[in-house]
């Protein structure tokens, strides 16, 4: 009874925001009747949709239950009260083939006050733009001759494990984005939490993201020194900034039911020999600027040693036209080796991004 009212509650949750999606429409860029306009585009700081982490990238970023140690602080926060010792990790991601554009992340968790603190650091860059102008569209050498775009969050945050199934999660975050001399800047805050049902290996894990005020865009580049002469006595020189609109962030909520299939006491499908593990877990994501998306991931592990990871997102929107190569199928793999009575853990990952190409990741963390 317990794990039927389980799977009731978490479909009613899908059918709810399923609904939200055909309010708001497939999400296509031409509208049409059957398309319509949303809100795609609209939002500052896009870059904190692309998920963070090798072993989250294989499987579709469908880890928002399972996720643990000083990533959990890139998605949802409670997973990182499971760090029973100091442990780091630190990424490299490059996006998109051969565009140039490269995510750099770090995190730490530390314990302290009875759960663990932690901060993180995350950052996109576009890579060298040619600085052009409409006198010189070839190239502007006064102003030099490149630029970058440049994405930054950074956070602090603090996790607890309130009983051995429950753990709760919260982190104050700043974000700032733009281009040398006109940029915007936020603060922003997430909460999250895990619940370990105690039934066949399930656990629920849920999390809302970037939930902070409106902002403007600022710097010397949105400034001019406008004169007040009028060819009389007095002349003044001044300078205004010019009119920049209110940006919002792009509030997200996940939700995701993860399973132990087997290797676990409490598996779905038994113990089985100890030597081999099968996790799957079911995502749903939803947020303010684009329609519901779904995903599912699987790992197989051996011996706690070695990973291999899949996985396929679905994105309801038409990314995927006008090309033949899937979009949102994921896999990777992971070692973990043991060194010095802490996990030494390597993992990469490949999806696929139709048109732009492919995003790997690669993740290096230390800990317990």
């Amino acid at each position: 009874m317990q794990i039927t009212r389980l799977i009731g509650a978490f479909g009613a949750a899908t059918l709810l925001l399923g609904t939200t999606v055909r309010a708001q429409g497939p999400g296509g860029l031409l509208p049409t009747p059957a398309d319509t306009p949303n809100r795609q585009g609209t939002r500052g700081a896009n870059f904190l949709h692309i998920g963070v982490g090798a072993r989250s990238g294989a499987m579709a970023n469908a880890t928002a239950a399972s996720v643990n140690g000083p990533l959990a602080w890139f998605s949802n926060p409670a997973g990182a009260g499971t760090s029973e010792s100091f442990s780091a990790v630190a990424g490299r991601q490059n996006l998109y083939g051969d565009l140039g554009l490269g995510q750099t992340y770090a995190a730490l968790s530390i314990p302290a006050l009875g759960g663990n603190l932690g901060v993180h650091f995350n950052t996109l860059s576009s890579g060298d733009i040619k600085r052009t102008t409409e006198l010189n569209p070839f190239g502007d050498r006064l102003g030099g001759n490149f630029f970058q775009w440049t994405s930054t969050v950074v956070g602090i945050g603090y996790a607890k494990r309130l009983t051995d199934r429950l753990q709760v999660g919260g982190q104050i975050k700043y974000i700032s984005e733009g281009i040398p001399d006109a940029g915007t800047k936020w603060v922003a805050a997430d909460i999250g939490t895990q619940f370990n049902t105690g039934l066949y290996g399930l656990t629920l894990g849920g999390s809302i993201s970037n939930v902070g005020p409106t902002a403007r865009s600022s710097g010397a580049l949105i400034t001019r020194v406008i004169s007040t002469a009028d060819r009389g006595t007095f002349s003044d020189n001044r300078r205004v900034s010019l009119y920049t609109s209110q940006v919002e962030l792009p509030v997200e909520f996940r939700l995701s039911l993860a399973s132990d299939l087997l290797g676990s006491a409490n598996s779905l499908l038994g113990k089985g020999s100890g030597k081999n593990t099968l996790n799957a877990e079911v995502a749903v994501n939803e947020s303010t600027d684009f329609t519901t998306q779904y995903a599912i991931g699987l790992e197989y592990g051996y011996r706690n040693i070695l990973f291999v990871r899949g996985g396929k997102r679905v994105y309801n929107d038409d990314r995927d036209r006008g090309t033949d190569t899937p979009v949102g199928l994921a896999g990777g793999f992971g070692l973990r080796l043991p060194a010095k009575g802490r996990n030494v853990r390597f993992d990469y990952s490949f999806e696929s991004a139709g048109a732009l190409q492919n995003i790997q990741i690669f993740s290096f963390e230390v800990g317990r």
